[in-house]
């Protein structure tokens, strides 16, 4: 968040503050909230202000944020929403990453769907979450995610994603072919997803990698597809 942004009261209460009554960092609290289903406390306040649509963004952003962790499937239909069309969400650019200064609001919402994976049983929204998950990896070659693409790429979600994955790489990598300029590292994010790909599709994830590689995506890209194969594929291109 900006660094003069300062919460509501009303979102202060539902996350800025332990279960104790004590001011807290948001992630401590949406942890805790699992642990004794605190969660249940808190997510009508957070449904209603994640709904209002004249609410402060950054402050819907973190209910999003919140509920998809939780499994809740308004959070979860939230982020399908957004990434429809993620230049038009209206909680874009109000979060950065503190290396770079870009755009981190699709990382943190992959953060929390990723980390839902133990709360969908209690919940019966398995389904959902992996529906979430495809929606993001299919915008991985539009939006920055960094290494936060990671927190998707957990077995059941690839799976479900063959196509979004491949979709995003083709595109993603025909950009960079192209010398777009792109804002934050492309390059890593496709790497990451083709090295996700190669226990579902070892011919179709080596030849992206190929292409890829010779896209000239950077040098973090090409550590993680060196990495990734135990091979020297990505090297010297």
């Amino acid at each position: 968040m900006p660094g003069s942004w300062q919460p509501s009261p009303e979102l202060r209460a539902l996350l800025f503050t332990d279960f104790d009554g004590c001011p807290a960092d948001p992630d401590d609290v949406i942890a805790d909230a699992l642990d004794d289903g605190g969660y249940l406390e808190r997510t009508p306040g957070l449904t209603e202000l994640l709904q209002d649509v004249t609410a402060d963004p950054a402050e819907r952003l973190l209910a999003c944020c919140a509920l998809s962790g939780w499994a809740d499937p308004l959070g979860y239909d939230v982020v399908v929403q957004a990434a429809a069309h993620p230049d038009d969400v209206a909680w874009r650019g109000r979060s950065a990453d503190r290396f770079f200064s870009q755009d981190d609001t699709f990382g943190l919402l992959a953060d929390s769907v990723g980390a839902s994976r133990d709360m969908v049983d209690e919940r019966g929204t398995a389904a959902r979450r992996i529906e979430a998950g495809r929606s993001l990896l299919s915008i991985a070659d539009r939006v920055q995610f960094d290494r936060h693409i990671s927190s998707l790429l957990y077995p059941e979600i690839v799976a479900a994603s063959h196509e979004e994955i491949r979709v995003a790489v083709d595109r993603g990598t025909a950009r960079l072919a192209a010398n777009e300029r792109v804002g934050y590292e492309l390059g890593l994010q496709l790497a990451l997803l083709t090295v996700a790909m190669k226990k579902y599709d070892d011919a179709g994830a080596n030849d992206a990698m190929l292409r890829l590689a010779a896209a000239r995506p950077g040098n973090r890209a090409l550590r993680e597809l060196a990495d990734g194969t135990s091979s020297s594929l990505a090297q010297g291109q």
